[in-house]
């Protein structure tokens, strides 16, 4: 169970068994509970996005792990729209963070990239805009 400040109380372990049948191993990839998905990365998520606790509450509430399948995530979302977006995306948060995960799928995390203000790219060097530089400036004035 997680709770942030006498928040509402989340069902870790209720939570990472609908995650295993949204994210079964398949396809070379693990399941959320084979990377530690919601253990590891609930807090975090949700320290991100808290507005999704008591939406994901409620998903936990409406939803039984016993009878739960992925066409009844389908029918979920016309039920309940607030707490099946809260559900999957606090399920795919989780399950994007492992590294794991990462690794599989090729993603090493966000990377600093340089940037020379000075170098054109090519098709700036062969003149792709001298056409709008030449026109100059236009607009229309937006209405009061």
């Amino acid at each position: 169970m997680t709770t942030a400040d006498n928040s509402t109380v989340i069902d870790v372990d209720r939570l990472e068994q609908l995650a295993d049948i949204m994210l079964p191993t398949a396809h070379g990839m693990p399941s959320a509970s084979e990377v530690g998905a919601v253990n590891s990365y609930l807090d975090e998520v949700l320290g991100w996005r808290d507005d999704l606790r008591q939406p994901l509450f409620e998903a936990l509430s409406a939803l039984d792990p016993a009878t739960f399948t992925v066409e009844r995530l389908s029918a979920f979302l016309a039920e309940d729209e607030n707490a099946y977006t809260a559900l999957t995306t606090v399920v795919a948060a989780c399950y994007y963070l492992s590294p794991v995960v990462r690794d599989r799928i090729g993603y090493p995390g966000q990377v600093a990239k340089t940037y020379d203000p000075f170098a054109y790219t090519e098709w700036v060097a062969e003149g792709l805009l001298d056409p709008v530089v030449e026109r100059g400036p236009i607009w229309r004035e937006a209405p009061e």
